[in-house]
């Protein structure tokens, strides 16, 4: 039987088709293609193409396939299904940032502003800076909120000489703003050019982002170039849930509302070494098998719910080094146990996600 956690996030993850940033350097490599016998002519039903050949198989010569999916068989299916989806919004959602971004070209977003709503909730104000793209080179900003599609939010905008994003007024008006394009696999989509600044900031209006987010949800954004090769991507998060001890930081994102699924990132951690984390939940521990990247940062996706469960509280937790004994051990030892051990915790399901 597939937990509700499971169920929550391929939910949405049916509906959740993130803007991939198709620049050259995240180009696909191409899939195989199958090849036609030689002089290009297939075989004719029913031969081999080679002369003498007893006639193939065909498939209309096959019996019947007896055997149907047994429930357990289906619903291990499905599992399998809803995992996929989920690991593949996952790996979008890390990957949003400089792995994303064009080589030599990057994104921030500067806090101006924290300010009350009459609710009591926080609206943030960031401005919006870039460094590395072409000079005079008009840009689409890409939005994409937690739970929702990316969307390409307005076009022709341009980098003043600080830097900062801004409306560029009449001339970039006339150029024609980029679709968002599709993930990579995903099925395509019409994207709707997205409005030129114009229509509503005055010519060298600085951009303004206006949110209010959860602790752990991050702030999404982009900027794409006019001629879709290139662009960059950020990612803040406002009000993170993080612990540091020893120099060592987890830190939980939220992957969907409900935080079903969430992103645990580690920094502090040595080099390409594969780690252990157990994540708790009501007295149950999972262990996640990270592995850290040359400088020491880990990204894994956890699935905190627990099956008949609508809510709960889970602690992750920094377990040390997995080692792994072989005949190369005496001559390269793995590095030794961090003397860290942080420990981050956070609420999921039903009534889980609160605006700060």
């Amino acid at each position: 039987m597939v937990s509700r956690s499971l169920v929550a996030a391929c939910s949405l993850a049916a509906f959740l088709c993130p803007v991939g940033l198709t620049f050259p350097v995240l180009a696909q490599n191409p899939g195989t293609q199958q090849q036609g016998p030689p002089g290009g002519t297939p075989p004719a039903p029913g031969q081999t193409g080679q002369p003498g050949a007893a006639p193939s198989l065909q498939l209309q010569d096959l019996p019947p396939d007896a055997h149907t999916l047994t429930p357990e068989q289906q619903a291990q299916l499905k599992q399998q299904e809803v995992i996929t989806a989920v690991l593949r919004l996952a790996s979008m959602q890390a990957r949003w940032g400089p792995e994303l971004s064009t080589p030599g070209m990057s994104v921030a977003l500067v806090e101006t502003n924290r300010a009350k709503n009459s609710d009591g909730t926080t609206r943030l104000t960031f401005h919006m800076t870039g460094t590395g793209f072409p000079a005079g080179e008009t840009l689409t900003l890409v939005r994409w909120p937690l739970d929702a599609k990316s969307e390409n939010v307005m076009s022709g905008l341009v980098l003043d000489a600080q830097g900062t994003v801004e409306c560029g007024g009449p001339r970039a008006a006339a150029a024609a703003a980029p679709a968002a394009p599709n993930a990579p696999g995903a099925a395509p989509a019409p994207a709707p050019t997205a409005p030129n600044c114009t229509t509503t900031m005055q010519p060298h209006q600085p951009v303004e982002i206006q949110v209010s987010v959860a602790a752990g949800e991050p702030v999404r954004a982009a900027l794409i170039g006019d001629t879709q090769k290139n662009g960059a991507a950020v990612t803040t998060v406002p009000f993170p849930i993080a612990k540091e001890d020893g120099g060592c930081r987890l830190q939980v994102l939220l992957g969907v509302k409900d935080a079903s699924m969430v992103l645990i990132e580690g920094t502090g951690f040595p080099a390409n070494t594969p780690l252990k984390l157990d994540s708790t939940t009501d007295g149950k521990t999972r262990v996640l098998h990270p592995k850290t990247n040359p400088d020491g940062r880990l990204v894994t996706v956890d699935l905190p719910g627990q099956k008949g469960e609508a809510n709960g509280v889970t602690t992750v937790t920094f377990d040390g080094i997995m080692h792994f004994p072989s005949l190369e051990t005496n001559k390269n030892p793995p590095p030794p146990d961090p003397t860290c051990k942080p420990a981050v915790t956070f609420a999921w399901g039903t009534g889980s996600y609160k605006l700060q």
